[in-house]
């Protein structure tokens, strides 16, 4: 008795199918495929890169709060020497202020910021190139580099990671703010 049902049951979608005059449709299983690793490009900006790097986030929200974003996000090139965020702690402690004290300041907030940029792209080749000589920062003063080594620094400051490229320049990242002489 099955066997007649399935018989009868096969037969009857046999001949819809050959009726209606169209193919079965199946649904394969959905084929999976691996994620596609991603680097950080350079076609992403200065701050895009930035961003991705995960310890930068208060140099970011400082570019935000002086006014000074949408600059980098311009055709550069600019070499960006970049504190970590737990240079920045360091720095505000150092200093005895918070980062909102810091932050209510934009105009005192961008000197700080311009010290860390240069109007130019120098890849980590280049800066260790200029040893004994000096950047101008966009603020205008001068940016002492000093090398021994491997050890490279600019300023008071040592590169910890080198040539992070982006579309309008490069990232240098330091271990501490650079901050204007008084």
């Amino acid at each position: 008795m099955l066997t007649r049902i399935w018989i009868g049951t096969a037969a009857t979608s046999l001949l819809l199918i050959a009726c209606s005059g169209t193919p079965p449709t199946t649904t394969a299983a959905p084929t999976t495929t691996a994620a596609p690793t991603t680097t950080v490009a350079a076609a992403q900006d200065i701050l895009a890169v930035a961003m991705a790097e995960g310890d930068l986030n208060t140099f970011l929200a400082a570019t935000e709060a002086a006014g000074i974003m949408d600059g980098l996000h311009g055709t550069g090139p600019f070499t960006v020497f970049i504190p970590t965020d737990a240079a920045f702690t360091a720095y505000l402690d150092g200093a005895g202020m918070s980062q909102d004290q810091l932050f209510a300041d934009p105009a005192g907030l961008k000197k700080v910021l311009d010290n860390h940029i240069i109007e130019m792209k120098e890849s980590a080749e280049m800066v260790m190139g200029m040893a004994g000589q000096s950047f101008t920062t966009a603020a205008g003063l001068a940016l002492a580099v000093t090398v021994e080594g491997e050890s490279v620094m600019v300023g008071a400051a040592t590169v910890e990671r080198y040539d992070l490229t982006a579309s309008n320049g490069v990232i240098h990242v330091i271990d501490s703010v650079l901050v204007p002489a008084a």
